[in-house]
This record gives C-alpha cells, sequence and structure tokens, in this order.
C-alpha cells in the first residue's frame, strides 16, 4: 500500500493534527509505519531468568533478534510474530514479557528504588507494572490499580505469571484515587487512557475507527482528572511520570501545561533520553501556547519497532 492511499483510510481532522506537530517527512515515516506494522518486541523478566537465557532460548529456535540500545532487557525480533513467541517456554513461564519497546520507557525514567511505595494508576494488562517489579526485584510496594473487573483479572494473572509478588491490585477509580491515599507514594505512574493514535495499523481498522475530535476532547478531560488525582496521591519530593501512547496535544502537553498552571509546585524533569526517532514536547500548538518546561517532554515518533509515545517527568517539590 502506498502512503499516499494509507492517508486516505484515516480521518482528515487526525492527519492535519499529524501535518500540524510534524514535517512531511516525519509524516512519511509515521504514515509508513502505520502501513507496515511494528516489529515483535519483547523483555526479559529479571525475576525469573537472565537476559543470557533468553538469547539462548530464543537462537535455539533459530529467532532472530537484535538487543535495544534503549533498554538492556529488550529484544526485537527480527520477523518472528507474537504467535511464534507465545509457544515458547520463556512465554510460558513468564521469562518473558511482550511488549512495545515505547512502552517500557515509563518505569525507567521513574528513578525506582528498593524500598519505595510506587502507585500504578491504569495498571492492566500489567506490563508496566511487571517491568516496575522487576527494577526494584520485588523490594517495595507497588498498588496496580484497574477500575476495569474484566481488565483486572487479566492484570493479576500477569502479575502472577511474571512472579511480581511486591504489588497489591485494587479496583478503584483513579480520579479518586488522590483523595484516597493523599501524600502516600514516592513514585506515581499515570499511563492514562487515549485515543492511542501511536499505536494506529492501517491493516486493523478498529485501531482508528473510533478516532475523533470529541473523543479527543473527551479523553483530556478524563486525564486531566486523573493527573490531579496522581498528583494529590504523591509524596512532596516524589516523581511522576505521565505518559499516552497518542499523539494529539490535547492529550498530550495540554493537560500537563493545566497542571502545571495548577499546581506551582510541580517542576518537569529532564529524561535524558537519547531515542533518534523523537522529538521534544510541544511549547506551541496552532494558537495554544504551553509552559516552556514542556520542552523538556518526549514524543516518540512512530516507527517500524516504536509505537508513538508521550512521556513527561515531573517532580512535586
Amino acid at each position: 500500500m502506498e502512503i499516499k492511499n494509507a492517508a486516505y483510510k484515516l480521518p482528515k481532522e487526525f492527519l492535519e493534527t499529524l501535518y500540524n506537530i510534524y514535517s512531511p517527512v516525519t509524516v512519511d515515516t509515521i504514515l509508513k509505519s502505520f502501513i507496515e506494522g511494528r516489529k515483535t518486541t519483547l523483555r526479559a523478566n529479571k525475576l525469573k531468568t537472565t537476559i543470557m537465557e533468553i538469547q539462548k532460548e530464543l537462537r535455539e529456535n533459530s529467532i532472530s533478534f537484535s538487543n535495544s540500545s534503549l533498554v538492556k532487557e529488550a529484544f526485537i525480533l527480527n520477523k518472528a510474530k507474537e504467535s511464534q513467541i507465545t509457544k515458547l517456554s520463556c512465554y510460558n513461564t513468564g521469562s518473558i514479557y511482550l511488549q512495545n519497546t515505547s512502552s517500557m520507557l515509563p518505569p525507567l525514567l521513574l528513578d525506582l528504588e528498593k524500598g519505595q511505595t510506587i502507585l500504578d494508576m491504569c495498571a492492566a494488562p500489567g506490563g508496566k507494572t511487571t517491568e516496575i517489579a522487576s527494577i526494584i526485584e520485588n523490594k517495595g510496594k507497588i498498588m496496580a490499580n484497574e477500575i476495569n473487573t474484566i481488565r483486572r483479572e487479566r492484570l493479576k494473572y500477569n502479575l502472577q505469571k511474571q512472579g511480581a509478588s511486591c504489588t497489591e491490585v485494587i479496583g478503584m477509580d483513579g480520579k479518586v484515587l488522590g483523595d484516597k491515599f493523599k501524600e502516600k507514594f514516592d513514585r506515581v505512574l499515570l499511563d492514562a487512557p487515549c485515543s492511542g493514535e501511536g499505536t494506529i495499523e492501517i491493516k486493523r481498522h478498529e485501531s482508528y475507527r473510533g478516532w475523533s475530535t470529541k473523543f479527543i476532547r473527551e479523553n483530556s478531560k478524563l486525564q486531566k482528572k486523573l493527573l490531579e488525582s496522581g498528583i494529590k496521591a504523591l509524596k512532596r519530593g516524589g516523581i511522576l511520570i505521565y505518559s499516552t501512547c497518542t499523539i494529539s496535544s490535547e492529550e498530550n502537553e495540554e493537560v500537563v501545561d493545566y497542571m502545571l498552571n495548577k499546581y506551582p509546585n510541580l517542576r518537569v524533569m529532564n529524561l535524558n533520553l537519547n531515542i533518534k526517532n523523537s522529538i521534544q514536547g510541544l511549547n506551541l500548538y496552532k494558537d495554544k501556547k504551553y509552559n516552556d518546561n514542556l520542552k523538556k517532554a518526549l514524543r516518540v515518533i512512530p516507527n517500524e519497532e516504536m509505537e508513538g509515545f508521550f512521556v513527561c517527568k515531573l517532580k512535586k517539590k
């Protein structure tokens, strides 16, 4: 499928968003990733295995891979699909977790230490929660929240399978967590519900079928409420990561900008990540002016390996 044909399949307003944020050459790269999809990526679970053991099993099964330059436990598979990986012993024992590389970034940026109390506000299906547990080696306390009953059961299953024993699963409305657990957590992760623009695949019509400007606005309202709740739950001196797998500024910079204006004790922190397919956060979009410190946020540009992602690191003074 040619890029111009792919563009015809996507909503006009969404294409306008892409061209308002990125150069025409970059938009072509994004559309190409939407056409071709992304390579399968996985993460070795240090609670159950080692990087060398996973490398050995992949080679024994003639699965060609490369190591990620961003996440040392991550593998990018050159041709193998998820269906092939789910047949491996390492998958069935919970020694690996299928997860896009972009999705692995937020836990790495939380400055995690053993013994911390950590809140994962929208935790299902558990990729980031299990990664956090692996980083702190189950030495700490993770509260993993998921309001949806079915997704919560999937979360519990994955946490058990991955050996994330330092977790407690709850099913509260994320908007009330801040009032319930006021300044209780050293770290908070809000990987917010979003429109998922960074994960679009043309061959999966359901990945963009529900897109609309109304949907974007509704998400933005919810995200602001969730982020405010997360800020309330964060201890003074604590760190919060706000992330989405979407592209629109309304769901990203606008949400954080709103909170920076409302809470002057918040500071945007540097991320210290070197990702070629990325740009800094926006401080200007159309006629909207955002806090200049949002340039410290990161926008991962979708490509053959990584989904589109937004990450911003906040510290509560």
